[in-house]
């Protein structure tokens, strides 16, 4: 079956596809620059807190796909687009801003526009995604509203994207970051518990506690026991990999 095990972003505009800048690619490829600019030989900052690297590399994220500058003043929505072939269109007001005060980081959303995005999505059966903002990018003009899209059924990636900029022009570049993309199987479902810690507990935990300023380095022991809980995972097919009669 075709796209069995993999993620498909499908162009419906010609030559889309060809434009490196504008093609949705592995989240790693938009890594924020301020990111990039953290002293690597610090070990007191974020960079080396693996929850980071680790969020940046998951996903696929969508750049726009074109010169976009939105705007909500006095006389209504605005938008304007480089090339015919795109377009956008709006969320009315009491589908969605009516009923919430809707804001991200604090800052308010004024109106909600919709995009008219030339991407479609396809994954394989019983797969679908998880729509994100670029949190991390700290756009304070828009943010794309997060959702899930079951893409195995419907493939379009129309987004719902908020207006943040006050009646001031909010401009989009071609290759900008613009949403995040996660897969995700369906069927794949945690149960959930709440429970004191048994001894059990206690000494996983001992054992993988590790030194922040040590081991939260690309190639310390955090990256070392990740692939081996990685490894011991596949083996056992999930099965809990600690036991009492571990030294």
């Amino acid at each position: 079956m075709k796209n069995k095990d993999k993620i498909t972003f499908v162009s419906t505009v010609p030559g889309l596809e060809s434009i490196e800048e504008c093609i949705p690619k592995p989240s790693k490829n938009f890594i924020p620059e301020w990111f990039k600019e953290i002293p690597s030989n610090r070990t007191d900052t974020v960079r080396v807190c693996p929850s980071f690297p680790d969020y940046f590399s998951l996903g696929y994220i969508m750049p726009m796909w074109t010169d976009t500058i939105l705007r909500v003043d006095q006389k209504g929505p605005f938008w304007s687009v480089m090339q015919t072939d795109y377009s956008w269109d709006y969320h009315g007001d009491n589908q969605f801003i009516d009923w919430c005060y809707p804001n991200l980081r604090g800052v308010e959303a004024q109106f909600v526009f919709k995009s008219e995005s030339p991407w479609k999505i396809i994954t394989p059966p019983g797969w679908s995604v998880l729509q994100l903002p670029l949190f991390y990018h700290f756009n304070k003009g828009f943010s794309v509203l997060p959702g899930i899209l079951d893409t195995d059924v419907h493939h379009e990636t129309n987004h719902q994207v908020m207006y943040h900029g006050d009646g001031e022009d909010v401009v989009i570049k071609a290759g900008d970051p613009f949403a995040l993309y996660i897969p995700f199987k369906r069927s794949e479902k945690l149960k959930s518990e709440v429970r004191y810690q048994t001894e059990e507990d206690k000494y996983m935990f001992k054992a993988k506690h590790l030194d922040l300023n040590k081991h939260f380095r690309p190639n310390g022991a955090y990256r070392s026991l990740q692939r081996k809980r990685d490894k011991e995972s596949e083996q056992n097919k999930g099965r809990w990999p600690w036991t009492k009669t571990q030294k």
